[in-house]
């Protein structure tokens, strides 16, 4: 990419829960240097010698595999970056912690690591020692403090070190808090500061936005977009629609973007293959072309239909889509037709609806034995499993409908819906939201109408 209009085009593993394994690492890197990236950044919050027990050493193994992604990265052209979490338990007044990010970091400098970040998000902003109290004036002050000697430790390693910092006020609008003000004013120009748009995670950042933090950090920021990333609460969802509602004119006020991807690493290439477009011409991308494109890579072209049938109801995010529309309206058109009176035995809006359940059972039934994308299909099962239960409950409910208009037996019918609806219910994951269950009632109304 020629004169890109972002300089930093990176992925970050900076979830929580279950991070990657080293060749699902390798793999992720192989692939976005194939798409215009440049920059991986390592930072699962689950791994404990990052962020819970940060002071540790890693084992000799883990450090081997580090060296072989490092050496990797660097063949491709992508910049790895180590990050550490110290902020959750760091005395900013304490020689001896500042000596433990420094050996930490030595470590990974000695395997060829040259960019580095230091995570001080998702920490209570407060001090926890008396020493802290007495050496800073305010909480900012100290992460002022910390960044900057840290930011001359690794110059005086090799000049061609660099430094980011994801503050602990990582998001919101103007006029932004006194934090984010000290550490514009405090950083050293050099060191790179992240910003995840107006929330945590953000439906849309716009030019405004990122300027706005911009002049309160004194720098262009890095946007760290916490989109397509589905962990803590939201680790029900499966997020792979295109990215959506970033300004196309972003590259004017910001220094670049890294995405915060998914557990589910080759679930998140769909959406990755969507920011590597907006990344290469911001001014002209179009969503939902990009994602059609995406899904043909990822899934294959043999497979595209199924994969768009499945994905088609799997958009609900931060970013605001309409979770499964084309579902929603069928639903809604046949369960219109029924309370006018039309019968669920000849009612074309009830056919079609029936008809895309079973698009929805055939499509599932692809995806998990037909889709040569092994690892997609692994990243998939649940949500795929909870697809076709509520393609079984929803032809149910009409079975059960079609049944009482025939004045034909309808127990055990009944019972199978009740049965796909449990387990609807009690599944973890969450596929086309609730937009079934007006139907099943109906249909269950309709049956203690006809008692």
């Amino acid at each position: 990419m020629s004169n890109p209009p972002f300089p930093i085009r990176g992925v970050i593993e900076g979830f929580y829960g279950l991070f990657y394994t080293a060749p699902e690492r390798e793999d992720l890197i192989s692939f976005i240097a194939a798409h215009g990236y440049n920059q991986y950044i390592y930072g699962p919050k689950n791994d404990r010698q990052h962020r819970a027990r940060w002071r540790e050493p890693y084992p000799d193994f883990t450090m081997k595999q580090f060296a072989e992604t490092v050496k990797l990265s660097e063949e491709l052209g992508i910049d790895f970056c180590y990050s550490i979490g110290s902020g959750v338990s760091i005395n900013y007044a304490a020689e001896e912690d500042f000596h433990h990010i420094t050996t930490k970091f030595q470590a990974f400098y000695d395997i060829g690591v040259r960019t580095f970040m230091i995570m001080l998000d998702d920490i209570s902003a407060e001090f926890r020692h008396k020493e802290e109290q007495m050496m800073f004036a305010s909480y900012g002050e100290a992460h002022v403090s910390l960044t900057n000697k840290l930011f001359r430790w690794l110059k005086s390693l090799d000049s061609t070190c660099q430094l980011a910092i994801c503050p602990t006020d990582y998001h919101g609008l103007a006029p932004f808090s006194d934090y984010i003000h000290e550490l514009g004013r405090g950083l050293d120009h050099e060191i790179n500061i992240y910003y995840t748009g107006p929330d945590i995670c953000s439906e849309t950042i716009s030019e405004q936005d990122a300027a706005d933090f911009a002049k309160a950090v004194k720098r262009k920021p890095v946007i760290w977009d916490n989109y397509p990333v589905n962990d803590l609460a939201m680790a029900s969802e499966m997020h792979i629609g295109p990215i959506s509602g970033r300004a196309s004119t972003l590259p004017k006020v910001c220094k670049g973007f890294i995405v915060n991807t998914m557990p589910q690493a080759e679930a998140s290439k769909i959406a990755l293959l969507t920011f590597a477009d907006y990344f290469e011409k911001p001014e002209s991308y179009n969503p939902w072309d990009s994602w059609e494109k995406a899904l043909k890579v990822i899934g294959g072209e043999e497979h595209y239909h199924a994969l768009r049938r499945f994905a088609e109801n799997s958009l609900f995010s931060c970013l605001g889509y309409q979770e499964a529309d084309h579902l929603k309206q069928l639903t809604e058109n046949a369960l219109f037709a029924l309370q006018s009176g039309e019968q669920a035995t000849s009612s074309i809006h009830v056919q079609k609806l029936y008809d895309y359940l079973d698009s929805l059972d055939e499509a599932g039934y692809t995806l998990k034995f037909r889709m040569t994308n092994y690892h997609l299909r692994n990243n998939f099962a649940p949500w795929i499993e909870l697809m076709e239960s509520w393609a079984w409950a929803g032809r149910r409910a009409i079975a059960v409908l079609r049944a009482l208009e025939k004045n034909e037996e309808v127990d055990s019918l009944v019972n199978l819906l009740k049965e796909s609806t449990l387990e609807v219910e009690k599944h973890p994951k969450r596929y086309a939201g609730r937009i079934l269950h007006p139907l099943i009632e109906f249909a269950l109304a309709r049956v203690e109408l006809n008692k």
